[in-house]
């Protein structure tokens, strides 16, 4: 399958004052797949540790950590010749070795012509971790999420509706109703498919929801035992419950989230660190609220407000048990709105985009914020056709963005500063795309 991150990669390795780069994201959203194929592409040979399978891998990061020392013990341990230039050196699941992250630095200070590239599914916990030492400056950070909408299409060789949807956005016209109707069509297979690279595909080779499902539910099951087995003992059983209730949290009118929907009584100072655990481990999405939509939208941040989204709307799916035919043929549950929101989300985290979301005193609730250089854009999100909304007419009347956006199920629109885009569109919500709206 074809993942954008690759672009990524190219240019990271054809980079001058390149610096060892570390990937980080969820278990099974297909990191080690991806940079092994890229090494197989790119270079002529790869030396590759996985130090969770190799536990003697990590006894050569006891001592020296030099580039010098180092590499030529890799050699042995993987029978691997390092070419300077030409060898790509993968430290998978490298959490699990803590001096392996220190030694990057020494990888980039050698000045040798190095390739290397670190990969974690939990190396977002591991670096908060106050006894943990990160070589700050000194290496590069991408994430990889599951697959967005963008490239669900391609893993379905539909490049041709992609290339409409792009060109639609940058012209400023509708697709024909027929093309509309079928990328609708594949939107909402998305939602129930999501992005999990394995469960893509599955649905490629057997267009499947019944295997899609199974798939889904071992890697939930697998994220379960993720927590029981990495998180702290005094938070593994707050971060369970807290995963668990994300349906629960989504579908009530106020998607806020509230400690008290895991447990009577329960606290910020109880649930809190689960919370981050969770976040840092990137099996959620925590989308923040803001207080008021002024620049930077980030000095305006409400840190005792959030929502939570899971990391895929397809997992969500799965989690809620929501049936299948309600989406397909959306027959207009509550939940399918959460279930929307969920996907936006999804879609803009894929684009670096961070998640606020605003609301005023009076219960007016603005979906999504987003800062595009000098602009706040309010992103509002619908599930049907049916857009009318008090709260984003309020919002630009009181605020007066120079650009207001709406999702539905809609076709393109442009109009007196507001741009309706179709769901199946959301991927095109970046800095570089918007900028031609600005």
């Amino acid at each position: 399958m074809q993942r954008k991150i690759e672009n990524t990669l190219l240019k990271w390795k054809e980079s001058e004052k390149r610096k060892p780069l570390i990937l980080i994201g969820a278990r099974q959203t297909g990191k080690t797949y991806i940079i092994k194929k890229f090494g197989e592409t790119h270079f002529e040979n790869i030396i590759f540790v996985d130090f969770e399978k190799t536990e003697r891998a990590k006894t050569i990061f006891n001592e020296d950590i030099s580039a010098n020392t180092i590499i030529p013990q890799l050699e042995i341990l993987t029978n691997v010749r390092f070419i300077s230039g030409k060898t790509l050196i993968i430290l998978d699941e490298i959490q699990a070795c803590p001096r392996a992250i220190t030694a990057l630095k020494y990888f980039y200070d050698s000045g040798m012509d190095v390739h290397v590239i670190g990969a974690g599914s939990l190396l977002g916990v591991a670096i908060k971790r106050e006894d943990f030492s990160f070589p700050v400056g000194k290496v590069i950070t991408e994430k990889l999420y599951p697959l967005d909408f963008e490239e669900f299409l391609l893993a379905l060789d539909r490049n041709e509706l992609r290339d409409m949807c792009f060109s639609s956005f940058l012209k400023r016209e509708k697709l024909p109703q027929a093309i509309h109707e079928e990328l609708i069509s594949l939107y909402r297979d998305y939602l129930i498919v999501g992005g999990m690279p394995e469960v893509v595909s599955e649905y490629v080779k057997n267009k499947s929801f019944l295997t899609c499902s199974e798939i889904q539910s071992q890697i939930l099951s697998d994220y379960r035992a993720d927590i029981a087995k990495y998180a702290d003992s005094s938070s593994k059983l707050l971060a369970q419950r807290a995963f668990d209730t994300i349906p629960i949290q989504l579908a009530k009118e106020n998607n806020k989230f509230q400690y008290n929907v895991i447990r009577k009584g329960a606290t910020a100072g109880l649930f809190g660190p689960s919370i981050e655990w969770l976040n840092d481990s990137g099996l959620v999405l925590k989308c923040k609220r803001i207080t008021d939509p002024f620049l930077p939208i980030k000095a305006y941040e409400d840190i005792s407000s959030f929502k939570l989204y899971l990391l895929d709307p397809g997992l969500l799916v799965q989690m809620s048990a929501l049936p299948k035919e309600v989406i397909i043929n959306q027959l207009g549950l509550r939940f399918i709105g959460s279930l929307t929101e969920n996907y936006v989300a999804s879609e803009l985290v894929q684009n670096n985009i961070p998640l606020f979301y605003w609301t005023s005193q009076d219960q007016a609730e603005i979906d999504f914020i987003l800062q595009v250089k000098t602009n706040v854009i309010p992103v509002e999100v619908k599930s049907s056709e049916h857009t009318k909304s008090k709260s984003l007419s309020a919002y630009r009347k009181k605020f007066s963005p120079s650009l207001s956006i709406r999702i539905s199920s809609k076709n393109f629109g442009f109009e007196d500063g507001l741009l309706s885009l179709p769901l199946y569109s959301a991927w095109l919500l970046n800095e570089e795309n918007l900028s031609c709206y600005l």
